[in-house]
């Protein structure tokens, strides 16, 4: 019994040497010599979130901007109107997303994960659809019906004179 005595404390700092060579060995096979980046900013491969936003008046929805990549995309939808108004978006992949009811001078946000295509905004709420809150967002790739790249909005207006 003697011998596993005095043996079991040499493994144990034999096993902690072993742990500590590796630990070393593995912090500087992922070390490149640089200094890190900051915590907290983007790297190159990393793809910014998209954000649109979404003013509703009655009886009109304005997109700043008017095209958005794919992947996600969230809208800050602001109601600028007198009335409560919400917002949905259908598309590929998409066809049950839709903000809460926003009062006049309220925001909602909605978050949805865009293909490439086309996709459909408006209003739910009564008849306001019908009225004019209704719009297209192109996604991905050029489409003729999408306003310039030059053009700092497409309103629900301009979408239907296009359509």
């Amino acid at each position: 019994m003697a011998v596993h005595c005095f043996g079991y404390p040499r493994r144990t700092r034999a096993g902690m040497n072993f742990l500590a060579l590796i630990v070393l060995i593995a912090a500087t096979a992922c070390s490149n010599g640089s200094t890190p980046a900051p915590t907290g900013s983007p790297s190159s491969s990393a793809k910014p979130a998209t954000t649109i936003t979404v003013t509703m008046k009655e009886y009109s929805l304005t997109l700043s901007p008017a095209r958005a990549a794919t992947g996600a995309v969230t809208f800050v939808v602001r109601n600028a109107g007198s009335l409560a108004h919400a917002l949905v978006v259908a598309g590929p992949g998409v066809s049950d997303a839709h903000t809460s009811t926003v009062s006049p001078g309220g925001q909602a946000r909605l978050t949805v994960t865009l293909r490439s295509g086309s996709y459909e905004l408006w209003c739910p709420i009564d008849k306001h659809k019908e009225l004019g809150m209704d719009t297209h967002l192109q996604a991905g790739g050029k489409s003729p019906l999408s306003p310039a790249p030059s053009s700092p909005a497409a309103t629900s207006t301009s979408a239907r004179q296009e359509r």
